[in-house]
Formats: structure tokens, sequence, C-alpha cells
């Protein structure tokens, strides 16, 4: 599976726009990539800024992806104050916990979503692997998780949870004892992160439980 998050500023009190935009407009104009495009949702996890995710089937169906998006934000350049920043990579971890299906979509849903430099992708990844994802596949409240090396220094993570709540509850157990986080912190550089509920979400295909998404 191939990921392309994209991270734009657009001008104060817009944001509705920018939904009635996506839903009547952006999301239309990716029906032609259905059976590619596996599903995209956009997030305003911070003032005026605009977060997109998008899951598609390879880097090929990126590229088309690449210019539906490039079309769609020539409509709404008046709205926005920034060009995009794009991160996109292959998957190189990644599992559905829970059944999310397109004719009985999420009552809820909240991202978790960071942009790391790191020494080391691999290093980082194999601590991952070993001290937080098994927790994580534990805990009732996620839905899914993943990561992509967007470049020789950058990871990117994302996991969908349930609600704000869940992913507070599991950072609370997870640090009950000891601060697991502070194990990543001498194999990174920087990071930003951003957190919050969709505004605006399409769902192309069903995701079950347990399935591998990488």
């Amino acid at each position: 599976m191939y990921a392309v998050a994209v991270t734009i500023l657009f001008q104060d009190g817009k944001l509705g726009e920018l939904k009635d935009f996506f839903e009547n407009s952006g999301f239309p104009a990716l029906e032609k990539l259905k059976g590619d495009m596996y599903s995209i949702a956009f997030f305003n996890p911070k003032d005026n800024v605009n977060l997109g995710i998008a899951f598609m089937k390879d880097k090929e169906t990126a590229e088309k992806f690449a210019e539906i998006r490039n079309e769609n934000l020539l409509q709404i350049k008046d709205i926005l104050t920034s060009f995009p920043r794009v991160y996109e990579g292959e998957l190189i971890t990644g599992k559905t916990l829970q059944d999310s299906v397109v004719d009985n979509p999420l009552d809820s849903l909240f991202l978790a979503f960071a942009i790391l430099d790191v020494k080391n992708v691999d290093e980082y990844m194999d601590v991952q692997k070993e001290i937080y994802l098994p927790k994580l596949e534990q805990d009732e409240g996620i839905i899914s998780y993943g990561a992509f090396k967007s470049a020789e220094n950058t990871l990117v993570l994302f996991e969908f949870w349930t609600s704000h709540d869940a992913k507070h509850s599991f950072d609370e157990k997870l640090n009950a004892d000891e601060n697991i986080y502070e194990k990543f912190m001498p194999l990174m550089e920087g990071f930003k992160d951003y957190y919050g509920e969709p505004y605006a979400i399409r769902q192309f295909t069903d995701f079950k439980a347990g399935n591998s998404i990488n």
C-alpha cells in the first residue's frame, strides 16, 4: 500500500469552504481512481493547517492522484496561504485492527500523525516493532496504524483511533511504569506531530481487522 500526506495553510475562517469543496468537488474527482484509491481524509489539526492523508495501491496511482490534487488546489488557491508539503511512500509497516467498511463507516475517528527526522529509519522501526507496536495492537481503541519512509531520514507515522480519549488512555497505560516514548528520543533529530478528527472523509474500499496493510 502507498500513502500520501499533504499539509497546506489556509486563510482564517475558510475551513467551511474547504469542507464544502472536498465534499462536492474534490472527492467526486477521485472517482476515476476507484479500485486503486482506497481512502482519503482531511483534518484541521492546528489553526489554519489542513492535513490530508490518502491511501492507494501504488506509486503509479499516487502520480495520477497528484494530477487530480493539483487541479483541485488550483480551484481553491484563493483561500490557501502556502504551497503544499507532500510526504509519500510505500508503507513499511501497518495493520488494520478493526473492521471499516464502506457501507457502515466508523462513527468516530481520531488521527495521531507525526513526521520524524530520524538518524536511521531501520533502527527506529526496529525499536518501534520491539517495544511499541505489540502494546499498541493490544489496545481496544486502535483502528489501524502504519509508517512510511518519505525521504532518506524522514519517517511518517500514523495511527487511527476510535476517539481522542482512546489515544489519551493508551498513552497513560503505556507510560504507567516508564516513559516508553523517551526511548525513541535518542533516535530522532526532530519531529512535527498533528492530532485531530476528520472534517471530510471518503472511503472507497473495505478494511478488515487483522489484515496487514504494508
